[in-house]
């Protein structure tokens, strides 16, 4: 016998841990989530940046512009209430030529027409003044002050866990093949009856164009569906023990049609970063580490910042990561009320950004489902229940002076292993393997950016609490 569900949520990617939440904390039940992996956090949400974005230079009256802004200011709303871990540094853009003066007055107003008002326009005086490493014939630049780094692991994990302290339920290992509606009782059935839910919410990223032809296999007319079009990125990190940070915001280039371009940025752990570059391929799930982009990548930030190959720096390693890019330049978020079905397809780069925003979204959307909204459980918000989960979410992490981070335990395994993406080490870095106790759970490092900051840290004699 097929275990009714009100609402089942595919995908345990940051996205999907957003709608998870938000649907738990707006007091749904019978909420359950689906991740075709072991854990969470393992397909494109595994292989970011771990910025979190103000969207001064999103596409104007988009949707991911909406959501992206609005992503923002939930999250900084959500760290009054518990100690994210969130560090605003702020980020310039610069302009090195002649040509790119235009683009940046043009990134000034679309950053006001996004309602990012706070920009400021600064000289290469003031520039120098603020990051004096950086290479020395900048034209121009504007400064962002609200760009932020973020733990890109941490932050899903509370996510993941407040929801399920909220009565959210999670299975692992769990790929959803195929689905049928029934019109007349108005339920899906997943995977040959394994499910049963009133309402099918497709969070699949890498794999949402797939999810999608399950829902129009139920359709008499054909409907139009995005492609995904993977497109990989590869970033390279670097550490050191003795010398302080040669930036210490986020530098970023003038953007291109195709790509924002590479960027070079410290992380929450003292290390600096460099990329990513953007590839499209046809794989969803391997994109090798190239030592020839790894070349480019060094030469870059060489350039960017001329003293860098004289700075006691360490080459720690490279990752992969696979964005979940599509034919089309905006989210592709639409609910088909005639099939109880809810799709959040084609989020990319923002998404870390934007989830939080997505999960409120995806509620409003499910308000509107007017003859479905009767039919499901809700008890609406408690503040009681939200503040009691916080109280239980801070028990099971460690505060540092960076906020919350898991508690991390030595792993007996010798693998650095990724599902998506790649992580190659370098030469002669020394790691002590770790897996994150959270709860009455066990994850592995699931974040290829974290597996390096981690583990590295830890090798070279942090606290493993």
């Amino acid at each position: 016998m097929s275990v009714v569900y009100d609402i089942i949520i595919i995908g345990g990617g940051i996205v999907g841990l957003g709608v998870f939440r938000q649907l738990l904390l707006n007091g749904y039940k019978n909420v359950l989530l689906l991740e075709k992996s072991s854990q969470i956090i393992t397909g494109a949400s595994s292989g970011n940046s771990g910025i979190l974005h103000t969207g001064f230079d999103t596409l104007p009256q988009t949707l991911e512009s909406k959501l992206v802004k609005r992503g923002y200011e939930l999250y900084q709303s959500f760290a009054q209430d518990i100690p994210l871990p969130i560090k605003k540094i702020g980020a310039y853009i610069i302009a090195w030529k002649s040509e790119e003066l235009e683009i940046l007055k043009q990134i000034l107003d679309t950053a006001h027409e996004n309602d990012v008002t706070d920009i400021e326009e600064i000289s290469p005086t003031v520039l120098y003044k603020r990051q004096p490493h950086l290479r020395a014939d900048a034209l121009h630049a504007l400064y962002i002050p609200g760009e932020c780094i973020v733990d890109p692991l941490t932050l899903p994990l509370i996510l993941y866990i407040q929801g399920k302290l909220l009565g959210g339920q999670v299975q692992m290992n769990v790929e959803v093949t195929n689905g049928k509606y029934d019109s007349e009782t108005n339920y899906w059935t997943l995977n040959d009856g394994q499910f049963k839910t009133r309402l099918v919410i497709n969070c699949a990223g890498l794999y949402g164009d797939y999810v999608e032809q399950i829902r129009i296999s139920q359709q008499t007319l054909s409907t139009s569906i995005f492609t995904i079009q993977p497109r990989m990125g590869q970033f390279s990190v670097y550490s050191s023990l003795t010398t302080p940070l040669p930036i210490e915001s986020i530098i970023l280039p003038i953007p291109t049609k195709f790509t924002k371009g590479i960027i070079a940025y410290p992380n929450l752990f003292n290390q600096i970063i460099i990329g990513p570059t953007a590839e499209t391929q046809q794989d969803r799930s391997q994109a090798p580490v190239k030592s020839n982009i790894n070349n480019i990548l060094y030469n870059r930030i060489v350039e960017l910042i001329p003293t860098f190959s004289t700075l006691n720096y360490q080459y720690v390693g490279s990752y992969t990561g696979i964005r979940p890019a599509t034919e089309y330049a905006d989210y592709q978020i639409q609910s088909y009320n005639d099939l109880q079905w809810i799709c959040c397809g084609g989020i990319r780069s923002t998404g870390l950004t934007s989830s939080l925003a997505i999960g409120e979204y995806i509620s409003d959307k499910i308000n509107e489902m007017t003859p479905i909204k009767r039919e499901l459980v809700c008890e609406g918000y408690s503040s009681e229940r939200y503040n009691q989960s916080l109280e239980e979410l801070k028990s099971m992490f460690t505060i540092t002076s960076s906020g919350l981070q898991p508690k991390l335990i030595k792993n007996e395994s010798n693998v650095l292993r990724t599902l998506t993406g790649d992580i190659k080490l370098g030469e002669n870095i020394k790691i002590v393997n770790l897996k994150i106790n959270c709860g009455d759970e066990v994850f592995d490092i699931s974040h290829s950016l974290l597996k390096l900051a981690w583990t590295t840290k830890h090798s070279e004699g942090a606290d493993d609490s």
